[in-house]
This record gives C-alpha cells, sequence and structure tokens, in this order.
C-alpha cells in the first residue's frame, strides 16, 4: 500500500525491489489516491511499466478514522467506496494466492 507523496512513491519502487530481488510478486493499492491526483497518474504509470497490478485505490473517507472507536473493521461500517474498495483489494489478493 502507499499513498500518492513523494515519499510513498519511493518507499513503493524500493519494497518492489526488494520484491523482486527476493522473488516475491506485488501487487499495489494506492491510499488516499485523489489526494494528489498527478502522482497517482506517477504510480500507476511505474506499476504499469514495471508489470505490477494495481489492485486498488482507496479514497481518504473520515469513517476510517472514527472507526477505531467503534472497535470494527471499515468493511463493516456501511458500504462506502472505502468499504467496496477494500473489499475488492481483498478479492485481487485472494485471486493473486488462488483462494
Amino acid at each position: 500500500m502507499t499513498e500518492p507523496t513523494l515519499s510513498g512513491m519511493l518507499d513503493l519502487e524500493r519494497v518492489i525491489g526488494v520484491c523482486r530481488h527476493f522473488g516475491v510478486p506485488a501487487l499495489v493499492c494506492i491510499d488516499k489516491y485523489y489526494v494528489n491526483q498527478e502522482n497517482t497518474r506517477q504510480i500507476e504509470s511505474y506499476c504499469l511499466n514495471q508489470g505490477i497490478e494495481v489492485a486498488s485505490e482507496i479514497p481518504f473517507d473520515d469513517v476510517v478514522t472514527k472507526v477505531p472507536i467503534k472497535r470494527l473493521p471499515v468493511v463493516e461500517c456501511g458500504d462506502g467506496e472505502v468499504s467496496r474498495e477494500i473489499d475488492k483489494l481483498w478479492q485481487v489478493i485472494a485471486r493473486a494466492l488462488s483462494w
């Protein structure tokens, strides 16, 4: 998971390098994707050029910051876009793991 910030992009490149070094397949999830749409496009382009799937793009939503108070997972606190994207992310991960 990465955020569309300069440090997030640099960390992503390092993590992908480590995954490649150890032969571990990678998927990418972009968190808060619309905070910086130009960086999001750069991450998408980087992933495309590296042959890495962007499994999900999760928007910012206040529900994520409020959930710990309820002690519930985000996906159990409504059926908003964040919950749908997290569910989509899980489906992509499960498919990649062949579950």
